[in-house]
């Protein structure tokens, strides 16, 4: 993992990981540690996290289709008023090339007829902004915006 402070303030980190659910889990610790220890505060309400976590897990699960041995490379750019992120993978491309435009589940049903899945997308878009997604052949790239609110020192 490399962290370095840019010239207009901004925090960048960029990391490299294995595609398994272990791997993304010690990835978002570190990156948390990785804050703390710079005196930067994370966004109070942990929604980088959250969509940042959901990214990942679909790459994991959908583009490696669980299978270990898979890169992921990120990079977080933690500015003053956002976080942008930008998500490399070498796995298989999203279906229809683009991402998933996810819908609010119908809560108009039986418990037991609720759906256990398939809000990931609906999440990220309602908690992002500036989505991107290309496939090159090769690799995928995913970027998003995640307004924050200014850092203060902790």
């Amino acid at each position: 993992m490399q962290a370095e402070r840019l010239d207009d303030g901004a925090f960048l980190i960029s990391c490299r990981m294995d595609s398994t659910p272990d791997d993304v889990q010690t990835t978002l610790l570190d990156i948390n540690d990785l804050l703390q220890g710079e005196e930067i505060a994370p966004p109070p309400d942990c929604t980088w996290e959250l969509v940042v976590a959901e990214v990942l897990n679909n790459i994991v699960e959908h583009a490696y289709q669980d299978r270990a041995g898979g890169d992921i490379l990120l990079k977080l750019r933690f500015g003053h008023d956002r976080l942008t992120v930008e998500f490399t993978d070498f796995g298989l491309p999203m279906p229809s090339g683009a991402p998933p435009t996810g819908a609010p589940a119908n809560l108009d049903v039986p418990v037991e007829d609720l759906p256990e899945g398939g809000f990931g997308w609906f999440l990220i878009r309602s908690l992002t902004e500036n989505l991107n997604y290309c496939h090159d052949g090769r690799r995928n790239l995913l970027t998003l915006a995640i307004p924050i609110s200014p850092r203060t020192p902790l």
